[in-house]
């Protein structure tokens, strides 16, 4: 089931491993786009609301039938989220998926402002004197040709059939496939200060900036984001969904959830409103289909990866061989909020290093992706893959 998350406030994702205590930080920064663990929280939360809209949330809880489905504190249940992207509708009503570019991809800043994109591929390193920390199994990733001019990452997003062709020897995207993060939102800066609620007076120095963002809406596109969720067919899979076979249709799911076709769900800090609705079928741009990229010698990351091994999954599964290079970027700090019921008071969870979305693995033979390339959260949308090749 396939939902369009279309933001009415500014947001604010407050996940980046960067304190902000009262007194101490001046300055909240946020994350964009929101992780999975923000995600999964809030429409998990908005199907709860939508459960049984006589009883509290904490009754609404203690309705085995539910935590069967979506879990509670401790588990995620039935609930798999099995696709998250960037999203904009067209004025037509179609809806069309943004990606974050492959990290192999660059720009070439060449003279006169003429820009071409180039892709690394891995070689071997014959050049004398070269030193890496990198096992002896694994090479280095350098342009197909030589270039004269500056690199640069692409930034910005690809429209679905824009990341094929980038997964695509041979291929390029077009401008028209390329999307800028001006098109997509813009940045607000948010003063405020802290108050003493019994005298209703400011406190002394408590004044801080906030960073929120604002997506926007304009004569061709309303942005947002596009959700896949979907049941398992039993409580008891350990496993992730990687056929229709292994889930429960998109109708079926829908009632079962006992989800309305649109609605409104809160999104990230200071639980901002956002208006969601069911996608179908007909709904989207039918141009491509990543989720058939399943075999291919390149796995590239669609969402973060949390692995025990660093930039590697402790243990590569049976249909995966070890790869041979690698184009990752910046790890980035992953953390989140475990909300004590009752009140607004809780707890940090562990902040993790997390493998960025756009990450690349290199092989030497034909892989498949089967599941999710994650240590962690597999159920709630991390370590998303597909394949390509190189």
């Amino acid at each position: 089931m396939r939902l369009f998350i279309e933001p009415t406030e500014p947001l604010l994702f407050r996940r980046t491993g960067k304190s902000f205590d009262a007194g101490e930080s001046g300055y909240a920064d946020t994350l964009f786009p929101p992780t999975p663990e923000t995600m999964q929280g809030a429409i998990r939360a908005a199907i709860a609301t939508h459960w049984d809209r006589t009883k509290t949330l904490v009754e609404v809880f203690q309705q085995q039938e539910l935590v069967d489905l979506i879990g509670d504190r401790s588990s995620y249940g039935r609930f798999r989220i099995t696709g998250i992207a960037l999203g904009r509708r067209r004025k037509d009503g179609k809806i069309e998926r943004l990606f974050t570019p492959p990290s192999h991809l660059l720009e070439v800043k060449g003279e006169d402002n003429k820009n071409w994109l180039i892709r690394l591929r891995p070689k071997p390193p014959k050049e004398e004197g070269i030193h890496t920390d990198l096992p002896e199994s694994m090479q280095l990733v350098y342009p197909g040709e030589n270039i004269e001019g500056k690199l640069e990452s692409i930034g910005g997003w690809l429209t679905e059939q824009g990341l094929l062709k980038a997964l695509r020897p041979g291929e390029v995207p077009t401008n028209e496939e390329m999307v800028s993060n001006h098109e997509i939102f813009e940045y607000e800066s948010r003063l405020g200060i802290g108050m003493n609620n019994a005298t209703k007076t400011t406190r002394e120095g408590l004044l801080y900036q906030v960073r929120m963002v604002r997506m926007k809406h304009d004569k061709n596109f309303d942005y947002g984001f596009v959700v896949d969720i979907s049941l398992a067919q039993s409580s008891g899979s350990g496993e992730a969904i990687t056929s229709p076979a292994m889930s429960l249709d998109d109708d079926q799911t829908q009632k079962l959830l006992r989800l309305p076709d649109q609605g409104w769900v809160t999104l990230g800090g200071e639980r901002r409103a956002a208006h969601f609705e069911v996608l179908k079928s007909s709904d989207a741009i039918q141009r491509g289909d990543i989720e058939q990229a399943q075999r291919g010698n390149l796995l590239y990351l669609a969402t973060p990866a949390a692995f025990k091994g660093g930039w590697r999954p402790e243990q590569w599964s049976a249909s995966l061989t070890n790869p041979i290079a690698a184009a990752i970027n910046r790890y980035q700090s992953i953390g989140g909020w475990s909300l004590r019921p009752g009140d607004s008071g809780g707890e940090n969870k562990s902040m993790r290093r997390c493998v960025p979305a756009g990450s690349i693995y290199f092989f030497d033979k034909s892989v498949t992706v089967t599941q999710p390339l994650t240590d962690y959260g597999w159920q709630i949308g991390y370590g998303i893959a597909y394949a390509g090749e190189w």
